[in-house]
C-alpha cells in the first residue's frame, strides 16, 4: 500500500495566484504518482474587522462544521483548503492559537476516511507550527523541509517559539541546500538537517534547438526585494554596455504581487533600468506561464542571479536544465550546483565581475557544454534523484 502523506504547505498555487508555490505542487504530484498517497491541507488566512468576525463566528456555530474546499487550490494531487478567519486586532499569540485549532478541525474532517501515516510541513513558518500541533494531538509523526530564508528574529516571539519547538521535535528536518542547513544551525537549533535538493523536473525543461543568429541575450528572474538585489543586475548591464561593442538584450521576468497576480507590473525594474541608462536594452515581463518561461530560458545565452541569499535557487536550476551557463553571486543555495563546468560564481554586489564574465561568455573565451550542465542538474535533483531522496527521508 502506498504510504499516506499529508502535506501542510506554507503557501500553495491557487485561483488567485497560480504561480505561488508551484514547486510544492510539482513535488507532491510526482510523489503521488510514484509510491505515495499524497493529500494537501492549507488554511487560507483572512484578517477581518470585528463585526465581520462576529458574523462569521455565529455562522460557523450554527453550521457546526468547518467547510473544506477542493476548488480554491490547484488539484492533482488532491488539495483541500479551508478559510481561517481572525479578528485583525488580536495579538499575534491569539491569531496563531486560533489557526492551530482550525487546522485541527479541518484535520478531523478530512481524516474520517483517510488517515495519514506522516505529516510533512513545507517550511517551518507556519506550516511546521501547524504540523507540530497536529502531530501532538493525533499521534502522527511529522517532518519539515525548510525552503525559505531562515531568519528566526524576523518573526514575532510567539512564532519564533513555535518554529523552534517544531524544528526540535520533528521526526526529521530537511534543508534545500548546505547553506540552508548552516542557517538553521546558526540559530542554535538542536537538530541535524538532511540536505534535500528541490525537484528540478527534466521533463518540463529541455535544451533548445539551434537558433538563427540574434543579439546576445541575458535573462534573469527576480522580484523587487533587497534580498534579490536587482540593482546589481541592472548595474552589471550598465557595466557590460561600456565594454561590449555589440548590441545585446536583457530579459527581466518578475513582479512584486506575491498574493494577487492581477496587480503584476514591472515598474520597479523599469525605474532602475532608466536610472542606469540601460532601459533600451531591456525587455520586461511582469508575469509568464511556466511554458513561456521555458521558452525564454531556451533562447537566452546566459542566466544571471544577483541574490544576496538563495536557499536553493529554483530559477537557476531550471535555466541549467535548459543547458544555460549561469553567472551567480555567492548567495548560498546556488553554490551547490555551480562549478567550473556549469557556470561562474562572483562576490555579492560585484556588478563589474558579472559584466566581465558576460563578455567572456559572449566572446567564447569560456565555453560551456549544454549537455554537461543539464546532466549535472538531473543527476543532483532530477525526477529519479528526488524520488529516491524523498523515499529515504519519509522512511
Amino acid at each position: 500500500m502506498p504510504k499516506k502523506i499529508l502535506i501542510i504547505p506554507s503557501w500553495y498555487p491557487n485561483s488567485d495566484n497560480e504561480l505561488v508555490g508551484t514547486f510544492f505542487r510539482e513535488q507532491a504530484h510526482l510523489l503521488n504518482a510514484n509510491g505515495f498517497d499524497i493529500k494537501i491541507l492549507f488554511g487560507v488566512e483572512h484578517e477581518v474587522g470585528f463585526f465581520k468576525y462576529l458574523f462569521l463566528r455565529f455562522k460557523q456555530l450554527f453550521s457546526k462544521k468547518q467547510t473544506i474546499h477542493n476548488t480554491y487550490l490547484k488539484q492533482n494531487p488532491e488539495a483541500l483548503s479551508f478559510n481561517s478567519y481572525q479578528y485583525k486586532k488580536w495579538p499575534k499569540k491569539w491569531k496563531l492559537k486560533s489557526r492551530k485549532k482550525q487546522y485541527q478541525q479541518a484535520y478531523k474532517t478530512i481524516t474520517k476516511h483517510w488517515k495519514p501515516e506522516l505529516i510533512h510541513a513545507q517550511c517551518s513558518a507556519n506550516g511546521g507550527i501547524y504540523a507540530h500541533y497536529l502531530s501532538k494531538l493525533n499521534k502522527v509523526p511529522f517532518v519539515i523541509i525548510e525552503h525559505q530564508t531562515f531568519l528566526l528574529n524576523y518573526y514575532n516571539k510567539y512564532v519564533q517559539k513555535g518554529i523552534r519547538e517544531a524544528v526540535e521535535n520533528a521526526y526529521k528536518i530537511g534543508a534545500v541546500s548546505h547553506h540552508q542547513k548552516r542557517c538553521i544551525l546558526m540559530n542554535s537549533m538542536d537538530c541535524n538537517p538532511f540536505v534535500i535538493w528541490n525537484l528540478t523536473d527534466e521533463n518540463k525543461f529541455e535544451i533548445g534547438t539551434k537558433r538563427p543568429q540574434k543579439k546576445f541575450t541575458i535573462l534573469t528572474i527576480t522580484y523587487p526585494h533587497l534580498i534579490k538585489d536587482t540593482e546589481t543586475f541592472i548595474r552589471s548591464l550598465e557595466a557590460f554596455q561600456a565594454i561590449c561593442a555589440d548590441d545585446f538584450e536583457a530579459i527581466i521576468i518578475g513582479n512584486d504581487s506575491f498574493n494577487d497576480s492581477s496587480k503584476a507590473n514591472s515598474s520597479h525594474f523599469e525605474t532602475l533600468a532608466k536610472k542606469h541608462q540601460v532601459f533600451d536594452k531591456c525587455t520586461f515581463y511582469p508575469q509568464l506561464t511556466r511554458e513561456e518561461i521555458n521558452s525564454q530560458l531556451q533562447t537566452c545565452d546566459v542566466f544571471v542571479s544577483t541574490s544576496v541569499a538563495e536557499t536553493y535557487g529554483v530559477a537557476v536550476r531550471e535555466a541549467m536544465l535548459c543547458g544555460k551557463p549561469v553567472i551567480a553571486t555567492k548567495s548560498g543555495g546556488v553554490e551547490d550546483s555551480i562549478t567550473a563546468e556549469t557556470g561562474v560564481l562572483v562576490n555579492l554586489k560585484d556588478a563589474e565581475a558579472i559584466a566581465v564574465n558576460l563578455l567572456r561568455i559572449k566572446d567564447k573565451n569560456i565555453i560551456f557544454s549544454p549537455e554537461t550542465i543539464r546532466n549535472f542538474i538531473i543527476g543532483q535533483s532530477g525526477r529519479d534523484a528526488f524520488i529516491k531522496t524523498m523515499t529515504n527521508f519519509y522512511n
